[in-house]
């Protein structure tokens, strides 16, 4: 059975056909294993990985959005890598026949990238964060919860896989107000929001530009749940 680790609602739904409640764990939808909805940072997916393997999970994924490192993808790639690198730089190879098997399943219906996935402590806010990430770590992709799922799955030797979707572009800009609207586990506070865009106007655009690009995210999640079959290819 797998064990599934998102971080957000709007991510975790399309396993599970429904959103689910902070700190939720659910069934899967038409497959053996279960979800756990974590919050955003490590701390959260360390314990959400823990708890699922403690439930009988004997397989682990990290599944959402991370933020591009590569300026070539575009919003929605799904990246599969072959390998997450912790904030210390240390290294987890994903399964990789797992990984083959759903790269085979998904690669004809949306974009794929098998480059390396970064472990970030803490959110990206600008372009040049991202650019000087990228060239030292030569990422595709960061994300703060699949280094801490794939280390609970190295620490006792089940299968590890990393199911991550472009949900911003390494060009784009993460206004403050999107920071400053949303809790840990994805949910808008619209009073907050609205305080401030009133007093940041000029971040309305990138704010429009970050909702289309997670859409986006969302609809090649969407596609990798349906096509990916029970397990996620694990079998």
């Amino acid at each position: 059975m797998i064990g599934v680790v998102a971080a957000l609602p709007l991510e975790a739904r399309f396993l599970v056909g429904r959103m689910l409640d902070p700190a939720e764990r659910a069934e899967l939808r038409d497959c053996a294993g279960w979800i756990q909805l974590c919050g955003i940072g490590r701390e959260k997916a360390l314990h959400a990985a823990q708890s699922l393997l403690d439930a009988g999970a004997s397989a682990l994924v990290s599944w959402g959005t991370a933020a591009g490192l590569d300026p070539a993808l575009a919003a929605g790639t799904l990246v599969l890598p072959q390998c997450v690198i912790g904030a210390d730089e240390y290294m987890f190879p994903v399964d990789q026949a797992w990984r083959s098997r759903l790269h085979d399943r998904v690669a004809g219906h949306v974009a794929t990238s098998g480059g390396l996935l970064l472990e970030s402590l803490s959110v990206f806010t600008h372009p040049s964060q991202k650019k000087a990430l990228a060239k030292r770590a030569g990422a595709a992709a960061v994300d703060m919860e699949s280094a801490a799922v794939a280390q609970v799955a190295n620490q006792v030797g089940v299968p590890f896989m990393a199911v991550r979707v472009i949900a911003d572009q390494a060009m784009t800009a993460v206004p403050l107000s999107a920071l400053a609207a949303v809790d840990d586990f994805g949910r808008v506070h619209v009073l907050r929001l609205v305080a401030s865009l009133l007093a940041h106007p000029e971040e309305l655009p990138a704010l429009i530009v970050l909702w289309r690009a997670f859409r986006a995210a969302q609809r090649t999640l969407s596609t990798v749940a349906e096509q990916a079959g029970p397990g996620l290819g694990i079998e």
